[in-house]
């Protein structure tokens, strides 16, 4: 029972950054086959242009579109198709350099797996005006270096890597060039290599994931965001994204997407996202049907708490570390570390950051298991010495 109260409390805490009523109202409009001018005049009461909310406002001109903007006042007309057509010049900026690189790898038979809002916008969700910030794609290791080396010859600009991933830019555009589809890097040895569906778009060869496989990566990739302060320029497009996946299956079985997220072993982001799902589109599944289909074992609990600790730690590490660039990955980590209260998963967060520094290692380590509350500076001065400064 308290384990259960505590799923509940978390969940709804979760729910808060989510569930926004003027969004929910618009994405339940953007699927319903007929709209009543009531329905669209209410929708556009104490209308803001000026939010900076543009995810919304973007959905809103997409919507405009779709009834004809009827019912919208005149002069706000103009601006929503303003801001439609400059995300697609943006987007199509972006794809022209995807493009151009694809050309270059199906050259050389590389054929990329396109994942999140570049399989959306060519794939899943065509003609629609979908805000993207980058381009992702997957390939398997023995393309991967070839990929990223072929990427170094076009110029591209080496901007970040990470354990599932490597960031280059072209011009303005960055691309994240993934060797595992999820960050989890667990699907090795599964079949969704094999299942992957061969698309042609502008000369160019790529592949996507099947639509069950894109369905259950969209609410696992999505799932991290909810955590941290990324969530609100994403929570509209990925409840949009996953209802337009669901529309490539029409006869959609629950069952087999909750064993699917079994198989990949995602089950717990997948349990906690359908859940959210539910509450935007009671339609198509009930929140008694996910906690059915969708069970979850005792272990979810734990990895919720987790991941919960996760964002009220780390979050303020993150955003100071953003606004303090400078110096050594562990001296920045040393100075967080002595200003907020430690917890033991701390390590496991920064290690990836850390594995390359055996001496700042060490000492992330000590600090993790033999902290003393009231002694940090002490254990600092007496630990620095073994600090190598990138």
């Amino acid at each position: 029972m308290i384990r259960k109260d505590m799923n509940n409390e978390i969940e709804k805490e979760l729910q808060k950054r989510l569930i926004v009523p003027c969004e929910q109202r618009l994405l339940s409009l953007l699927f319903k086959e007929h709209v009543s001018i009531e329905e669209i005049e209410y929708q556009l009461q104490d209308l803001d242009m000026d939010s900076g909310n543009h995810n919304y406002l973007l959905m809103l001109a997409h919507f405009g579109y779709n009834v004809d903007w009827m019912g919208f006042p005149e002069h706000v007309i103009p601006q929503l198709k303003g801001i439609y057509r400059y995300y697609q010049v943006e987007n199509a900026l972006m794809l022209q350099k995807l493009f151009m690189s694809m050309q270059k790898l199906n050259e050389k038979n590389i054929y990329p797996l396109l994942l999140k809002g570049a399989a959306m916008r060519l794939h899943f969700a065509p003609g629609v005006s979908r805000m993207m910030a980058d381009l992702d794609f997957a390939l398997e290791y023995d393309q991967y270096k070839k990929a990223v080396s072929i990427f170094q010859d076009m110029g591209a600009e080496y901007t970040v890597e990470a354990p599932y991933s490597i960031t280059y830019k072209l011009g303005k555009t960055e691309f994240d060039i993934h060797h595992v589809i999820f960050k989890n890097n667990l699907e090795k040895g599964s079949d969704i290599w094999e299942r992957v569906e061969q698309i042609e778009v502008n000369s160019c060869q790529f592949r996507v994931l099947a639509p069950i496989d894109m369905f259950v990566h969209l609410l696992d990739s999505q799932s991290r965001c909810i955590f941290v302060d990324e969530m609100p320029e994403r929570r509209m497009k990925w409840l949009f994204d996953a209802k337009m996946v669901l529309k490539m299956m029409p006869d959609t079985n629950w069952a087999a997407i909750a064993k699917r997220a079994k198989e990949l072993h995602c089950s717990y982001r997948v349990h906690l996202m359908m859940k959210l799902f539910a509450i935007c589109f009671p339609e198509d599944i009930s929140l008694e049907d996910v906690e059915i289909l969708f069970a979850v074992n005792s272990g979810y609990t734990k990895w919720l708490k987790d991941a919960m600790d996760f964002y009220e730690m780390i979050v303020p590490y993150m955003k100071e570390r953003c606004a303090d660039g400078n110096g050594s990955i562990t001296l920045r980590v040393i100075n967080l570390r002595i200003k907020y209260k430690p917890i033991r998963k701390e390590y496991r967060y920064y290690s990836h950051e850390l594995k390359e520094f055996r001496s700042g290692m060490c000492f992330a380590r000590y600090v993790v298991e033999l902290y003393h509350f009231n002694k940090p500076m002490k254990l600092y001065r007496k630990y620095l010495s073994r600090l190598r400064i990138r």
